[in-house]
């Protein structure tokens, strides 16, 4: 337990958290009148499959900060003459990852919403 992550790697990772969990909040009640939300998009951006409202709204977005805790605790884990390069770079990169995923899975059912009214 030799490495600690940084301020400004928990300071990226804190944040994606809180913006996901702000976008899953924002997505549920945006998309609250349908009961299947897209879950699946194309090539051509348009949906292939359907699944249960509260699962696309919150599935992804819990996927995320899982995969942002997984990130953030790693270096702990492993010893640091394993680890190349520095850990909190690629905390930081994930948390931007994390959150520009989010954003575009978003845009995706917001495009959607839009074209069914």
């Amino acid at each position: 337990m030799d490495v600690i992550l940084s301020s400004p790697a928990l300071m990226a990772s804190v944040s994606a958290v809180v913006v996901l969990l702000a976008s899953a909040i924002w997505a549920h009640y945006r998309f609250a009148d349908y009961h299947r939300l897209p879950r699946q998009f194309g090539l051509t951006l348009k949906p292939t499959s359907y699944g249960p409202a509260w699962l696309m709204t919150w599935f992804l977005p819990l996927m995320l900060i899982g995969v942002l805790i997984f990130a953030a605790a790693l270096p702990t884990f492993v010893p640091p003459e394993q680890i190349n390069g520095d850990p909190e770079i690629g905390v930081i990169i994930a948390s931007a990852i994390c959150v520009a995923a989010q954003g575009f899975t978003l845009w995706l059912l917001t495009r959607w919403a839009n074209a069914q009214a």
